[in-house]
């Protein structure tokens, strides 16, 4: 039987050993050679840029959606007061929800019942506030539409976003509806111009 005599000497030497193949294999997983540890950091590393591009991608998408739904004050008082009467019927002069809606005359009444009285044909309309472009248009601002001859119906911007414009107005088949003027040949036609007559 072989005695193995162990001294200060030989136990030295097992920690050495030890120690030299634990920092070897650290060094190496540190690195990202040679290791399927190494292999691991780099996946990773390749995959960060990915996360933070979606984040970024969410983050623009949050963006879009607060632009479409920040209405406050004054313009979204009209647009809710504007859709609340959707449904009721068309009427050639009419001014009230009782008798009926034409264009200018909803107009009128619902910016009237939020404190700005407005009264007058769609082309007595189109005289007031300041001309605005197409795409920069807001929820409550007016479009015009008609021909070279004359102004002939007015609508309430209720969204303009991603190109796609959509008013409330009342409408001689249909009464007060919603409709996203962009998918319509016929008020594409027709459409002159937009104008904001609530900001100073």
């Amino acid at each position: 039987m072989i005695m193995i005599r162990i001294t200060p000497f030989v136990i030295a030497g097992i920690c050495i050993a030890l120690m030299m193949t634990s920092c070897s294999t650290s060094h190496i997983s540190r690195s990202g050679k040679y290791s399927s540890a190494g292999k691991r950091e780099k996946s990773d590393n390749k995959t960060s840029p990915e996360k933070i591009y979606t984040h970024e991608k969410k983050s623009k998408e949050n963006k879009k959606e607060d632009k479409s739904q920040f209405v406050s004050g004054i313009r979204l008082d009209i647009i809710n007061t504007a859709l609340s009467y959707i449904g009721t019927n068309y009427r050639s002069g009419g001014k009230s929800p009782e008798s009926g809606f034409d264009c200018s005359g909803f107009t009128g009444y619902v910016f009237s019942q939020n404190g700005i009285p407005l009264a007058g044909s769609s082309d007595n309309l189109a005289r007031l506030g300041k001309e605005k472009n197409r795409d920069d248009l807001a929820p409550g601002d007016l479009v015009f539409f008609g021909n070279e001859q004359r102004i002939s119906h007015v609508a309430i911007v209720s969204e303009n976003l991603d190109k796609k414009l959509k008013v409330v107005h009342a409408t001689t088949s249909a009464g007060v509806k919603t409709d996203v003027i962009t998918d319509y040949a016929y008020w594409e036609s027709r459409f002159l111009f937009g104008k904001d007559i609530l900001s100073k």
